[in-house]
């Protein structure tokens, strides 16, 4: 599990963020998209999330990282 200070996101935000990737909307490009404020953006495939795995893929070419669950996520500052 990652270790990231809490989110600045606002409440409503997180919770459409953690409905998302329960719900699993279909996107044109199979990936669910994210933002970090200062990490930039980046995708889950619907594949990995219908797997039980919540990786996110940087769209700048960073390391994937790889949370524990949707709490972990929003922790680390990412959002929908």
């Amino acid at each position: 599990m990652n270790k990231h200070p809490t989110s600045s996101w606002s409440e409503s935000l997180q919770q459409q963020t953690r409905n998302a990737i329960e719900q699993l909307p279909m996107t044109r490009d199979g990936h669910l998209h994210f933002k970090h404020l200062t990490l930039g953006g980046a995708f889950a495939t619907l594949d990995d999330l219908c797997n039980d795995r919540l990786v996110l893929h940087s769209k700048s070419g960073l390391a994937a990282q790889t949370f524990d669950d949707v709490d972990a996520l929003l922790q680390a500052g990412w959002a929908m």
